[in-house]
């Protein structure tokens, strides 16, 4: 013998699961018997709020990443992952990251070119810090020499920042100096 959850209720017919009651019985009071307009809706396979779609033919996927398969804008790599995570990982340790990532992609020009700029941008400012550093063993210049220690450990610190949100975005930033010659390797030895 077999049970049914449903037997004795027609299943057009409004009842306890939703909907207005027959009538000749009173309104239920508990606002949460009945499911509310538009709560739990869910918007089709395949299909993003208000209908946009994406440049590019494809949806856009959890966190602004294109499905599992789909070819990004940015296009493919080497190693396997999306290219603008791969761009903000460069800059995660500074020029060892961007050194790891210019070496293991081959293919990418977005991801190379954010590595380089890490390698150079942080490269430059830890020879700027050594030199800063050998110069502040002097007593008369060890006070000037800690000032700009300290103004190009600012400059890297929101370098820094600023690099890796623009890497992660999978937007092509170009530092003012460093960006040319970044771009410039990047395109070498690929």
């Amino acid at each position: 013998m077999s049970w049914n959850p449903n037997q004795g209720q027609d299943p057009n017919q409004p009842g306890q699961y939703g909907g207005y009651p027959p009538q000749g019985q009173p309104q239920q009071t508990d606002p949460y018997s009945n499911q509310q307009p538009g709560y739990g809706q869910q918007p089709g396979y395949g299909q993003q709020p208000g209908g946009y779609q994406q440049p590019g033919g494809y949806q856009q996927g959890p966190y602004g990443t294109p499905p599992y398969g789909a070819q990004s804008p940015l296009g493919s790599t080497s190693m396997g992952m999306q290219p603008n995570v791969e761009a903000g990982l460069s800059y995660l340790f500074g020029w060892i990251t961007g050194l790891i990532f210019f070496l293991m992609e081959k293919q990418n020009r977005f991801v190379r070119f954010h590595a380089m700029q890490s390698i150079l941008f942080f490269g430059g400012l830890t020879v700027i810090q050594i030199i800063l550093n050998v110069i502040g063993n002097f007593p008369i210049i060890g006070v000037f020499t800690f000032l700009l220690g300290s103004l190009v450990w600012l400059i890297g610190f929101v370098g820094w920042i600023v690099l890796m949100i623009f890497g992660f975005q999978g937007k092509y930033f170009k530092l003012p100096i460093v960006g040319d010659y970044a771009e410039k390797y990047a395109n070498q030895g690929m």
